[in-house]
């Protein structure tokens, strides 16, 4: 508490340092806007397979040292640290996609009906590429902790986060050319999870790497 500015230039330093050293992986910073713990930061790469890590950590004990231990440290209340398996079959973000704000749900996977989760996700992803939905969408597995499930959808303003005249059950509906069909694939997805939670986090683009690359 208290430390927000001084946190924030230590990290752009940070990131500044990474970025001369040669990082590999572009880390991207997001903030949340809603909910009652506002002053987290979420530090982001994506996406690498499994393989790179430890050629990553060699990297980065060689090269960057305790460079973050000494600037970022000393303003940072708790931590946490997290892997996820994004799925990329099932997920349509798109080139050039703009992500200013992110609108993430999770959910938690009820025991026993992780296939029941899996084919539902894969239906109805499949069924919104099939006929052009018009929202972008990434679907996630965290790796640890409790067998969860992330949907994230991307946002250019909060103008964009506005309801679509038609829901994605409308649109089911319309292309499945049955209300039966849509409440059965929307039985399954709702019976195979609880305990849903929805957040929007904004991105910070001044304390994250530079895109010029891009």
């Amino acid at each position: 508490a208290g430390h927000a500015s001084e946190f924030e230039t230590a990290l752009k330093a940070h990131m500044d340092y990474r970025e001369e050293k040669g990082d590999s992986r572009h880390w991207d910073v997001y903030v949340p806007v809603t909910g009652d713990k506002l002053n987290r930061y979420t530090v982001r790469s994506c996406c690498k397979p499994w393989a790179e890590q430890d050629s990553y950590r060699a990297w980065t004990r060689e090269h960057i040292g305790n460079h973050f231990n000494e600037t970022v440290h000393p303003h940072v209340e708790s931590y946490s640290h997290n892997y996820g398996v994004i799925d990329t079959e099932n997920s349509h973000w798109g080139e050039g996609t703009e992500a200013n704000y992110v609108g993430v749900t999770t959910w938690d996977v009820k025991p026993g009906k992780g296939a029941q989760a899996d084919a539902a996700i894969a239906e109805m992803s499949q069924l919104a590429k099939d006929n052009n939905w018009s929202r972008n969408w990434s679907w996630s597995y965290p790796v640890g902790g409790s067998n969860q499930v992330t949907l994230a959808t991307p946002y250019k303003n909060y103008a964009d986060m506005a309801p679509m005249e038609e829901s994605f059950y409308e649109f089911a509906k319309k292309h499945l050319k049955s209300t039966k069909k849509a409440d059965a694939m929307f039985k399954e997805f709702n019976g195979s999870l609880s305990n849903s939670y929805y957040g929007i986090y904004r991105h910070n683009k001044e304390l994250s790497m530079s895109h010029d690359e891009e």
